[in-house]
């Protein structure tokens, strides 16, 4: 009787440490508990771990993933992902790190905005994350000869963006010198996943920037319209108007 009462304990706290932020248009979560992640992460070499968010930023977090999931088509979202999961911590192969993806979940760091965890942050993290899954269930729709040939002759991928952080190759700032080769920041030229990543959170911030570079590099001209023919042959409401827009909307928020 005592080992069913503690087994019945026992999955009761695991239950516990599970708290749901939003139901719809997918469940967004956040966790404590290993059971967030894919069995094979929670061994070695990944070891991935995570920690619950405090209550005092359970309803930001809600506001932030309302608006990232509103931009896209519910069709999208439920033929792609299963979940969201918002952390205060959140590391894997030794790294800490704002986000990453399995086959089905998206997992974010949701920090001290002082240390750049802000909502614009986040919900790019989570725009970025999301792209991955997508151009991974849907490589036909991705050209990537064509991005490949944007790039400089010659040039390689580092080929894994752990290693890009681990080396100190991993900056964000955007320079004239990685403009003229097609890159809109150093952790780009990490891997073609992570350049198209940083592409697509600029799109769904509306950042008028990107369209200013594009007309400027054509390298990276060539990689936007690379992006938004992926997005719309997805679904055709992720139009260039529709990125534009994002920007708009945004800047009229109070």
């Amino acid at each position: 009787m005592k080992a069913f009462v503690f087994i019945v304990c026992l999955a009761v706290s695991i239950q516990a440490q599970e708290t749901v932020i939003l139901e719809k248009p997918l469940p967004v979560l956040t966790s404590s508990g290993q059971e967030a992640f894919p069995e094979a992460w929670r061994r070695k070499p990944v070891s991935a771990h995570g920690e619950a968010l405090p209550e005092a930023q359970i309803s930001q977090a809600r506001v932030i993933l309302a608006s990232a999931l509103s931009k896209h088509p519910a069709s999208v979202l439920k033929a792609n992902l299963k979940a969201v999961y918002v952390l205060s911590e959140l590391r894997y192969r030794g790294v800490v790190t704002s986000g990453t993806n399995s086959r089905t979940c998206v997992y974010l760091k949701m920090g001290d905005p002082k240390a750049g965890y802000t909502p614009a942050h986040v919900e790019g993290t989570f725009h970025a994350e999301f792209s991955s899954i997508l151009i991974r269930n849907h490589p036909q729709f991705l050209d990537k000869e064509a991005w490949q040939k944007a790039n400089p002759p010659g040039f390689q991928y580092l080929g894994d963006g752990v290693d890009a952080v681990k080396q100190g190759k991993a900056g964000l700032k955007t320079e004239a010198a990685l403009l003229e080769k097609g890159f809109l920041s150093q952790y780009g030229c990490s891997t073609l996943e992570n350049d198209f990543n940083g592409l697509t959170i600029r799109l769904f911030a509306g950042d008028a920037t990107l369209w200013a570079l594009a007309r400027q590099y054509p390298r990276i001209q060539t990689k936007l319209k690379i992006a938004l023919s992926f997005y719309q042959q997805l679904d055709p409401a992720y139009t260039e108007a529709f990125f534009k827009s994002q920007g708009a909307s945004r800047s009229s928020t109070p």
